[in-house]
């Protein structure tokens, strides 16, 4: 388990080679003074896209065909071609459309071995689809981690943030199955986590490796999926420590123009500080990822069945909406597929075997859990950063 991975040196908040943001002295500013200490988990997470893996192969006279959706037509050229020993250039990936990869399709697992069975029956094309079962049971999944953090704060103000996140590698894990080097930091580790738009005086992040106890992959936005969790956990917990406003804190701090909009955005949009009424609280989320800012606010109310979300508003910044349909569909869409792993899904392994093997056991979000969503894209008119 990850606790195993994460004894000793290896996690040792100290460890000067991991350390990705470090600002001001944080090791002198936790040294005295009451400190804020939390640890948290995040799980293995499966892709599960609608389609499961999907190819057709035909090989004959020295020419491969495939017919797949794919993220890495290249790559398994490449692959196909080492398998074959045919040369590359007579390995031809027709890329269709897919129904969903979330980072599943940058993997040739299924192509390659179809390809095995192509090459028993040459001049035979092969169909080849897995079952649910079988999508669950070979996916890579998103990694695990643990974080661990310690913080304090001053007069009110948010004034030492220190947090090291261990996890598996990604990089080192997908890259081995493309016959790829890594080189330089491992920043997927941190990502989503050690480049926040704040100016804390006395500011650290670092990023632990740990053994990888099974293969890893690529999910829907790569480290930011669980670090923005974390990072922003805590910036919430030091908040509540401090007696401060969730929002007005984060904007003290913001030191990046398109960031400090997307926070004023969201808070006007939900009426941010507005009382809210019994049995009701609401919540907020920032994170910049990929060069686009976004900001969000999550109502809930109890019930007898427990908490309810009611309603979520989204503010991002991308330059210049071009297509305000499909971009509200796809923060929505976001919104809903990060609320439904949240609260619904978990990978878990026994002997190796991943124990969620359908959606019966790994479930999206439901429409009876969906809250009403708000979504408002800001055009500061500049260049069109990374946006999927």
């Amino acid at each position: 388990n990850i606790e195993e991975c994460t004894e000793g040196e290896n996690f040792d908040l100290n460890f000067q080679d991991s350390r990705f943001r470090d600002d001001g002295d944080v090791t002198q500013a936790l040294a005295e003074g009451e400190v804020l200490e939390a640890e948290y988990r995040i799980p293995y997470l499966a892709h599960a896209p609608l389609e499961p893996m999907s190819v057709v192969v035909k090989l004959e006279k020295g020419r491969v065909d495939i017919w797949t959706g794919t993220q890495i037509p290249r790559f398994m050229q490449a692959n196909v071609a080492a398998l074959t020993g045919i040369d590359a250039e007579n390995v031809h990936i027709h890329v269709l459309m897919s129904g969903g990869s979330f980072g599943r399709r940058l993997e040739d697992d299924y192509t390659l071995r179809a390809v095995e069975v192509a090459m028993q029956m040459p001049g035979t094309p092969i169909k080849m689809v897995w079952s649910r079962e079988e999508d669950f049971m070979h996916d890579y999944p998103r990694p695990l981690a643990m974080a661990r953090a310690q913080g304090k704060v001053t007069d009110g103000k948010l004034a030492a943030f220190d947090m090291a996140i261990a996890a598996p590698s990604v990089a080192e894990s997908q890259m081995a199955r493309v016959n790829q080097p890594i080189f330089g930091p491992d920043i997927f580790i941190v990502a989503g986590a050690w480049d926040q738009p704040f100016a804390i005086p006395d500011y650290r992040v670092t990023g632990h490796r740990v053994p990888a106890m099974v293969p890893v992959s690529s999910w829907r936005s790569v480290g930011a999926s669980g670090n923005s969790f974390l990072h922003e956990s805590f910036m919430d917990e030091l908040c509540h420590e401090a007696a401060a406003d969730p929002l007005e804190e984060r904007l003290r701090l913001c030191t990046h123009d398109a960031s400090r909009k997307v926070l004023e955005a969201v808070g006007e949009m939900s009426d941010w500080g507005a009382e809210l009424g019994p049995g009701r609280g609401r919540g907020l989320a920032f994170c910049l990822s990929f060069g686009v800012p976004v900001a969000e606010v999550v109502e809930v109310r109890q019930t007898d069945a427990g908490l309810k979300i009611d309603r979520v508003f989204v503010a991002a910044e991308v330059g210049r909406v071009l297509d305000p349909v499909n971009f509200e569909a796809q923060l929505s869409g976001a919104v809903i597929w990060g609320l439904g792993h949240a609260m619904n899904c978990e990978l878990t392994y026994r002997d190796g075997v991943p124990q969620q093997d359908n959606y019966h056991l790994y479930e999206g979000l439901r429409l009876y859990q969906t809250p009403r969503i708000e979504v408002r894209g800001l055009e500061n008119g500049g260049k069109l950063p990374v946006f999927g």
